[in-house]
């Protein structure tokens, strides 16, 4: 026992040592990739909105003209604002990347595991950045509009703590004030699925007083769920009722409803289909998760009421519920391809479901064995990341460096008073391997390559980002791509 003790010890240090180094290499590359990042329309967009509106102004003419997310554009306001008034926007992806792991913190720091904090640090640190590395919609980390993406469902695991505590401190009462106007003012696909749990949550406690509403009512946790559903349902009515998610949906090249129960079945099977198609690709990168959530269950002290087997298949019900109710918004407004527009909180809880699954089996596991297996994955991750910052790191000083150089060269055009269309060369497209496109390639599939940014560039003719980057510089002058050559 002492010997198994012993080794149980080092191989949790090597562990911990592991995830230093490989949670220090996931931050360069970040670090690396929001440094050459660049403005996407959308976020050029905004930015000349906000040299001639005011925060309301903007916000009303995007909820009577676009989307009626008012919490969303609120603090897309202020991120343009801050963006303009400093000239450089490549912090905000580290800002919302650190955002998130101290979400992520403050969510799992009173865990009862059998490790120190630092170590739980660690763990928390390297599962968010495989969250972000294997999320289909990558690209979306470093778009100043959508970056708040990546924390909607840390942010709901947040706030379900909090309306599930006893008691609450006086930040923890503000930080859950404002993660629920986030959720009802942000975002109408998301705001549902959180009001869904926020009801499961309420479901138990009621149950816990065997369905007796007077004592259900007592509990301060049930008075908070129902006052914060209500006003996440109030915020998410204003959402839906505003006239600008209308005028948007009146494009129906864009906007594709299922037709039918029929084409209901079909369209969520597509969805279903379509997010297991390309998480299978990232599949060794969540079995590392798995073991090292399976060697962290060892260290648990828990007694199961339940057979392994059921809670496992229980956490796979409750994934695939979450997963169909998830993409029901979006397969609404988009048919079966909608649930691209959900992948980044899926992910998230698929990342969970791993976890949670992984740490029941591994209850009882006394073996160092597993915590042998991740060390291997967490260096082979390691090797990984090293490559990744190694063949990127030049694509993406590329792309920015041409963003910039004709950004420079249109600015001094401007300058001297130019006038008439000028043509400037295509922008270099960030590509970087994945898994999908190598295993695929190995087959001798065809398979297109992945990008480090959502591409935006002018074309053959002007368009939606030659405008805004028009608005943007003060051009007098249209900008356009040379025509190709022709073979």
């Amino acid at each position: 026992m002492k010997n198994i003790a012993k080794n149980n010890a080092f191989v949790g240090k090597v562990i911990v040592a592991s995830l230093v180094v490989l949670n220090a290499l996931f931050l360069i590359y970040w670090s690396i990739l929001a440094y050459y990042s660049q403005l996407h329309y959308d976020d050029l967009h905004f930015l000349w909105k906000m040299r001639e509106m005011t925060i309301f102004e903007y916000i009303k003419d995007m909820y009577f003209s676009r989307s009626g997310r008012f919490v969303a554009y609120a603090v897309n306001a202020i991120v343009s604002i801050i963006t303009d008034a400093f000239g450089f926007h490549q912090i905000w992806a580290i800002f919302y990347y650190a955002l998130g792991l101290c979400v992520c913190w403050l969510v799992v720091k009173d865990f009862k595991l059998n490790v120190s904090r630092f170590s739980l640090f660690m763990g928390m640190c390297f599962v968010y950045n495989v969250y972000v590395l294997t999320n289909i919609d990558f690209p979306v980390f470093f778009w100043l509009c959508a970056m708040s993406y990546y924390l909607y469902l840390p942010l709901a695991c947040l706030l379900l703590k909090y309306l599930n505590m006893e008691k609450l401190k006086w930040w923890q009462w503000i930080i859950m004030l404002v993660i629920a106007v986030f959720i009802g003012g942000g975002n109408e696909a998301f705001s549902p699925v959180v009001l869904l749990l926020m009801f499961v949550c309420g479901m138990y406690w009621w149950h816990s007083k065997e369905w007796k509403v007077k004592e259900t009512w007592a509990l301060p946790q049930i008075r908070r769920i129902v006052w914060t559903a209500i006003l996440i349902l109030i915020l998410f009515v204003v959402v839906v009722a505003a006239p600008g998610n209308y005028v948007r949906m009146s494009d129906t090249e864009q906007f594709v409803h299922p037709q039918g129960l029929f084409g209901w079945i079909i369209a969520i099977g597509e969805a279903v289909v379509m997010f297991f198609y390309f998480m299978f690709f990232y599949a060794p990168y969540y079995l590392i998760v798995f073991v090292l959530a399976y060697y962290a269950g060892g260290k648990m002290n828990v007694d199961l009421r339940q057979a392994k087997s059921k809670i496992v298949i229980g956490f796979v019900l409750a994934f695939m519920i979450y997963l169909v109710v998830s993409s029901l918004p979006n397969v609404y407004l988009y048919g079966g391809f909608g649930i691209q527009r959900s992948y980044t909180h899926i992910v998230f809880a698929l990342l969970l479901t791993i976890i949670a699954i992984g740490g029941v089996l591994g209850i009882d596991n006394k073996s160092s064995k597993p915590g042998w297996i991740a060390v291997g994955g967490i260096s082979l991750l390691t090797v990984i990341m090293c490559m990744n910052i190694i063949n990127d790191s030049p694509t993406a000083r590329d792309y920015g460096k041409a963003v910039d150089d004709r950004i420079e060269y249109l600015s001094a055009l401007r300058d001297k008073g130019q006038k008439g269309t000028v043509k400037v060369s295509p922008l270099p497209v960030p590509y970087t391997e994945d898994p999908k496109h190598l295993l695929l390639h190995l087959l001798g599939k065809d398979s297109p390559m992945s990008v480090l940014y959502y591409i935006s560039d002018t074309d053959v003719v002007p368009n939606e980002y030659e405008y805004h980057m028009k608005r943007v510089l003060e051009l007098d002058f249209d900008f356009v791509l040379a025509e190709k050559d022709q073979d």
